[in-house]
């Protein structure tokens, strides 16, 4: 476990808090605000490419679902109804499992960079600083009134709000609810994606609030990356998704 521990530390959290450091080292006023700022933003572009993938599966799924359930209708036996879906997803180049693996190989850095911003938003450890990484003379915590060193409810609420507006966008591009003929265990999986919809913001809201404004406003940036990242990517795989329907018809 140390040696795992270890190994995030110097992959993942050492690398970021010292981009942190320096990123406040180098911005106007040396402003906590935006060196939050441009390291999130910096971050989700670098895994960008992952996004894109994850986001790409979920609209081609969907695009194929009127298949996926022309084939659960006319096939009674579930050995061969996987067979036959499974044979779907290949032929259009759908792997399933693929946002949940993406969505791993970003959990560390992710992590990472909440428990940096956690970490490096109040007080900086000169331990765990680059040799090359100066330690910056001055920290501006607070920008247009708002203090990253202490809770902030504007912060929090902006938190919980774009991540309900990113959940709900993030639902039009797979299937949310159930179809005629799902199984029980289809319509709990969507009755479940439905509720996190409204839970998850609620949640984020108090979180964002009792941590502090650097990991609120890092949620914020996020957040609101995501919801221009699927905005566009949403308009350059439209004419793929229209294509696929006008095939399926």
């Amino acid at each position: 476990m140390r040696a795992m521990i270890a190994l995030w530390n110097t992959l993942f959290y050492e690398p970021l808090y010292n981009a942190l450091v320096w990123l406040i080292d180098v911005a106007p006023g040396h402003s906590l605000f935006l060196a939050v700022v441009m390291l999130t933003l910096v971050v989700r572009l670098i895994i960008s490419p992952l996004s894109y993938r994850a986001l790409r599966t979920q609209i081609k799924t969907k695009a194929i679902a009127p298949r996926v359930k022309a084939i659960k209708d006319t096939v009674k036996d579930k050995q061969e109804q996987a067979r036959q879906t499974f044979a779907l997803y290949k032929e259009e180049g759908v792997n399933p499992f693929s946002s949940f693996l993406l969505i791993l190989v970003q959990f560390p850095i992710i992590i990472a960079l909440y428990w940096v911003f956690r970490d490096g938003g109040v007080e900086i450890n000169p331990d765990l600083l680059y040799s090359f990484i100066d330690f910056p003379e001055l920290i501006s915590r607070v920008t247009l009134g708002i203090d990253l060193g202490t809770k902030s409810y504007l912060l929090a609420f902006l938190a919980g709000f774009t991540q309900y507006l990113h959940l709900s966008r993030s639902a039009s591009f797979r299937q949310t609810g159930p179809t005629d003929g799902a199984s029980d265990q289809e319509k709990a999986m969507a009755m479940v994606g439905r509720s996190m919809r409204y839970t998850m913001p609620i949640m984020i809201t108090i979180f964002a609030y009792i941590i502090g404004g650097a990991v609120a406003l890092y949620w914020v940036t996020s957040n609101l990356f995501m919801l221009a990242q699927e905005a566009y990517l949403q308009r350059k795989l439209q004419p793929h998704t229209t294509q696929e329907k006008t095939s399926v018809a």
